[in-house]
């Protein structure tokens, strides 16, 4: 799965013609291999060597990586455009949906402290009830109003709405289920540890395309906003709460 991983990023990181449509979707489609080369797959590979060591952490660290591969690549998958690669995408992500069903069968966390866990968990809730509220007024203004709902970045219409359709479906349940778990079991812990290195390193995905579209020349998009920083800070703030916090007794999850 990685080596498809990283020859898919490549090539579309370099082959000017693999990706079809208007500039900005184009552009959002290489920053996204950019990140995925330069920090999604070293993570993912030092992660991997951790778990092999029998690393706790290493472990929910492969979780997230695995979940963060899934979500990355539907966008190339459910893309209504045919590109060279198509079936190398839907290869990495059956492998990794089929991976993180494995690695879940196999987790063995240790329970950290109470104080951590709270605050994280109320972090987590209040990300996903953000999404969900903001996503939820520009839906139901456009079934009001007919008024398409819009995007950061000028994306085609259907690339919004796959992306609106993803966060609602593969984000926000799992920031809301880890939220929720975090204030009483081991799963809130280990859906944490994940969730947060998921989420968070797809925000660089983000801070990539963002960039690649501006440099596009697309008109109204700049290459960074220190606000887009926010989430991602947030977020290894959280991870790093919930890594370093002395151990409890091991627990296996059933």
């Amino acid at each position: 799965m990685v080596v498809l991983t990283v020859a898919a990023a490549a090539a579309g990181l370099w082959s000017d013609g693999l990706y079809s449509g208007p500039a900005a979707l184009v552009a959002r489609f290489r920053g996204n291999d950019l990140a995925t080369l330069v920090a999604g797959m070293p993570i993912l590979l030092v992660a991997l060597a951790g778990s092999v060591k029998g690393s706790t952490r290493a472990d929910l660290v492969w979780v997230g990586m695995l979940a963060y591969s899934i979500y990355n690549y539907a966008y190339y998958v459910y893309d209504p455009a045919f590109n060279d690669l198509f079936l190398l995408h839907v290869a990495i992500v059956a492998l990794s949906a089929t991976s993180l069903g494995l690695a879940l069968t196999e987790l063995c966390v240790a329970v950290r402290a109470r104080k951590a866990m709270r605050w994280v968990g109320g972090l987590l809730l209040l990300l996903a009830a953000a999404m969900v509220g903001m996503y939820s007024v520009s839906l139901i203004r456009q079934a009001a109003t007919g008024e398409l709902p819009g995007d950061v970045l000028p994306l085609p219409s259907a690339q919004v709405h796959l992306g609106m359709a993803l966060d609602l479906t593969m984000v926000a349940p799992p920031m809301a289920l880890a939220g929720l778990l975090l204030l009483r079991s081991a799963w809130g812990y280990a859906l944490g540890i994940a969730t947060c290195v998921y989420i968070g390193v797809y925000q660089l995905n983000f801070l990539a395309a963002r960039y690649f579209v501006a440099e596009a020349g697309v008109p109204g998009v700049a290459h960074a906003d220190p606000l887009d920083l926010m989430i991602p800070v947030l977020l290894l703030a959280a991870l790093l709460a919930l890594a370093v916090h002395p151990r409890r007794p091991r627990q296996r999850l059933r």
